[in-house]
């Protein structure tokens, strides 16, 4: 990566930073997961400082209603638009405002991502066309369709994608110009876009908050990452 790119505070005058934190936390039943504290931080505060370490520029999506509230958690840390009704709707809103040649895309549901993973993430994306963050998995698995049995994986060839996501905005304006699922995320468009998708291993911890299971996993591994 080259260092000519890096101002004095060590971030990329050539990256941005898009963070989805416009989820309600239906699933979880906690309210918006964005405002949810883990380790003394909100999830919000976490995602935009991991952010901040790599990127000039950092823009995060929230529930229209909560704009506000998470403007005067961010300060000037952070830009804050309203999300959108779905998630692909909030990321394309966040894309469409998106200026920089290079995005680095993170998600307030990932609260474990470091500034050395997203830095990895980005070096890879640079020399790869695109990359993304991704735990292997160390047991077989098995891939089902209801009323068409399963397909056995064999350890090691399962990988689970995370975040954050690297990229150039300019694919991402590609993969989105063709037809696709309603539902697909970045991983879709820059596939239809012809990108190259490198997986960077990450942390085993690297979880996703979605249930109120994870919530208790993400509070255990909280717990286990303190210092001593």
């Amino acid at each position: 990566m080259s260092d000519r790119l890096q101002d004095a505070s060590g971030t990329f005058d050539d990256v941005e930073a898009v963070v989805q934190a416009a989820g309600t936390g239906e699933r979880l039943g906690r309210g918006a997961k964005a405002f949810l504290v883990l380790g003394g931080r909100t999830l919000l505060e976490r995602a935009v400082e991991a952010m901040r370490a790599i990127a000039r520029d950092v823009m995060v999506a929230v529930p229209p209603g909560d704009v506000e509230r998470a403007r005067e958690l961010c300060g000037s840390s952070a830009v804050v638009v309203a999300g959108g009704a779905t998630r692909r709707e909030t990321l394309c809103l966040l894309m469409d405002a998106a200026r920089a040649p290079w995005v680095v895309l993170h998600d307030v549901v990932h609260p474990f991502v470091t500034p050395g993973l997203a830095r990895r993430v980005l070096e890879i994306a640079r020399t790869r066309g695109a990359a993304v963050a991704a735990v292997r998995s160390t047991s077989s698995a098995y891939h089902g369709v209801a009323g068409r049995g399963t397909t056995r994986v064999a350890p090691g060839e399962l990988w689970l994608t995370r975040k954050p996501w690297a990229f150039r905005r300019d694919a991402f304006a590609r993969g989105l110009a063709g037809p696709g699922d309603p539902h697909e995320g970045v991983g879709g468009f820059l596939t239809r876009a012809g990108e190259e998708i490198a997986l960077v291993p990450a942390e085993p911890w690297n979880v996703k908050i979605t249930t109120a299971e994870d919530w208790q996993l993400a509070e255990a591994i909280e717990r286990g990452l303190r210092p001593v």
